[in-house]
């Protein structure tokens, strides 16, 4: 998939379509709501949503994992333990519900355990590395963002904001300087929630999409219980479905230790 899109600030049409499209894919219907008066501002907005990025520390819960790209297209249960910034485990779990396979990601390392190889895997944790298990070249910090129901934010120089009243929704655009990259956000405008983002690389190629759905409270916050993640350049789509969760629990930076058992293969990656 390869967008490309005109330069001007306030050309948003474009954008729109795509978006209405990916929706029917990676979404269901949207109710309608009423139509909200734009009076806030881009910097007010980007403010709410790093405000409320950040006071969602930690989360574990169960999710269903779908992967669908031109080699593959399964489906894996998931066990998911995150704390900020880029603190991750995952266990993969079979069909009994027990644990096959292990991944944790703590203070720059990364280490995986799969018992039906009998391996241990250990190594940095690089986009490279990540990738032997994320069909993605993705950092650590930007898979957890995403996992706690953030996006991650591309550095910008200015911001343009357009309210489309149709669909009821803002859209954010952050921009650098000299043809650098560019995002898009697109916004509900009554509680701020996040529906979509889309990044840009420099030559204007479509890198990067998340799409949120299916808002619910859960201890006090506002937390997205589906996230579909897009990735043009390998033409891979990542849904997550959580159907168990929690978050501010207070997960300590123990649980992201993975030991080596006795009778397994050591596998540096580095």
């Amino acid at each position: 998939m390869d967008i490309r899109r005109s330069p001007s600030l306030l050309k948003f049409s474009i954008p729109v379509v795509f978006f209405l499209s990916l929706l029917v894919s990676c979404a269901g219907p949207r109710p309608l709501q009423l139509s909200i008066k734009p009076t806030r501002s881009p910097d007010e907005i980007l403010r709410n949503i790093e405000m409320r990025e950040r006071e969602i520390e930690d989360l574990k819960g169960i999710a269903r994992i779908r992967v669908t790209n031109a080699d593959r297209n399964h489906s894996l249960k998931e066990v998911i333990i995150v704390r900020r910034p880029s603190s991750l485990r995952m266990e993969t779990l079979g069909f009994f519900g027990q644990p096959l396979f292990f991944l944790t990601v703590k203070e720059g390392r990364l280490s995986i355990l799969s018992l039906m190889e009998k391996r241990f895997y250990q190594g940095a944790v690089t986009p490279e590395n990540l990738s032997i298990i994320f069909p993605f070249h993705l950092g650590s910090e930007d898979l957890c963002s995403i996992l706690l129901g953030g996006i991650p934010v591309i550095e910008y120089l200015s911001m343009d904001m357009e309210f489309v009243r149709e669909e009821n929704l803002y859209i954010l655009k952050l921009m650098k300087e000299g043809g650098g990259p560019t995002q898009f956000l697109w916004v509900e405008p009554s509680d701020l929630s996040i529906m979509k983002t889309e990044i840009y690389d420099y030559s204007e190629n479509f890198v990067l999409g998340v799409i949120f759905d299916d808002y619910k409270r859960i201890n006090g916050r506002v937390f997205p219980m589906s996230a579909c993640i897009l990735l043009p350049s390998s033409s891979t789509k990542i849904r997550i479905n959580y159907s168990e969760l929690e978050i501010n629990t207070g997960v300590t930076e123990d649980v992201f230790d993975l030991d080596v058992p006795p009778g397994v293969k050591i596998v540096n990656l580095d």
